[in-house]
């Protein structure tokens, strides 16, 4: 019963199709893997009503699990696309830590390794006075940062896991999404060693670009094996295994 933590310098920076393809990745090395999300923004509503967060969709496919465990994956769904703690307020829901702490156990009880992705960046607000990192932190959950080899992301990759560090979180590194190795220049190939070098944390993965295709399918097995051939799975299997123990 292990999980990892997943967030990122940013919003939109790929933090769900990171989170889906480890699970996938995790899936095909034999693992019974879950999914979590504490809430999610930004939600479609169906003809029935019901608001649905297509950021779990994607990560139930990439674990393999049945859309009815949608609710069990993300217990808050929220219309507006912000921060949760700001979307909730104007659906008029009181987001309560302790719902998505004790959802979050279920899921990772129930599970081999369970892939919790975070909101935003690592100090989002899920409200006013609970943010990302005390999620986190109050699972006891290592974090791998999602990067992108960027103009500027240096510096945020090191403020990102600087704060996560100096607020008590294990940081296992990082995860670069969208990857280009033919076309990857000075920029991107500075940005890696920067990183490593800046924080002291290895760079575990550089997960290329997938194609939207490869993602809208309901089976997700191609992109496990992109994130096996591109992400070391077993060192950040065994890294979490390492911070069980600590």
């Amino acid at each position: 019963m292990k999980a990892i933590g997943i967030t990122a310098t940013d919003t939109e920076f790929g933090k769900t199709v990171v989170s889906a393809c480890l699970a996938a990745g995790f899936k095909q090395m034999g693992l019974d893997t879950g999914v979590f999300k504490p809430a999610a923004s930004g939600c479609v509503r169906r003809a029935d009503g019901k608001l649905v967060s297509e950021d779990a969709e994607l990560l139930m496919k990439g674990a393999a699990m049945p859309f009815e465990q949608h609710d069990k994956v993300v217990p808050y769904v929220l219309e507006a696309a912000l921060a949760p703690a700001e979307a909730s307020k104007l659906a008029g829901i009181s987001l309560d830590s302790n719902v998505m702490e004790q959802a979050a156990r279920k899921m990772i009880e129930g599970h081999e390794v369970t892939i919790v992705e975070g909101v935003g960046g690592i100090s989002a607000p899920l409200t006013d006075d609970y943010l990302v990192k005390d999620f986190f932190k109050a699972l006891h959950l290592p974090v791998i940062i999602v990067v992108k080899p960027l103009l500027g992301n240096v510096n945020h990759a090191v403020l990102s896991a600087y704060y996560a560090q100096h607020e008590g979180l294990n940081v296992l590194g990082f995860i670069v999404n969208g990857w280009d190795e033919t076309h990857a220049g000075v920029l991107e190939r500075s940005n890696l060693y920067y990183y490593e070098k800046l924080t002291g944390l290895p760079v575990l993965g550089k997960l290329p670009v997938l194609d939207k295709e490869l993602l809208s399918g309901d089976d997700l097995t191609q992109a496990g094996k992109i994130a096996a051939a591109n992400i070391d799975l077993e060192r950040i299997y065994k890294l979490v295994e390492a911070h069980g123990n600590e």
